[in-house]
């Protein structure tokens, strides 16, 4: 039974190392907002919500380009925007 426990664990947190920080998701979606000159209706807007599906449906990588992108074609080009398929 430990054996299962300790293997399942591992495939979790094998899995998981490829999800951004809710830190990096804060990042990204802040600088999606300034991009796209939302950022001044943030007082009233919670983010907190889309930080969780951020982190949920995100990869590291495509949360890094949003954060480093000065555009709206960069942000775009990174697919950050896109909601995850239902299955």
């Amino acid at each position: 039974m430990k054996r299962f426990l300790l293997i399942a664990i591992a495939m979790v947190s094998a899995g998981g190392c490829d999800k951004p920080t809710a830190d990096e998701c804060r990042q990204a979606i802040t600088n999606m907002m300034t991009l796209e000159h939302t950022d001044t209706n943030s007082r009233t807007f919670d983010i907190e919500g889309e930080v969780r599906r951020c982190k949920g449906g995100s990869r590291k990588a495509t949360v890094a380009c949003a954060t480093k992108a000065t555009t709206l074609d960069e942000l775009n080009a990174c697919d950050f925007r896109k909601a995850k398929s239902p299955k």
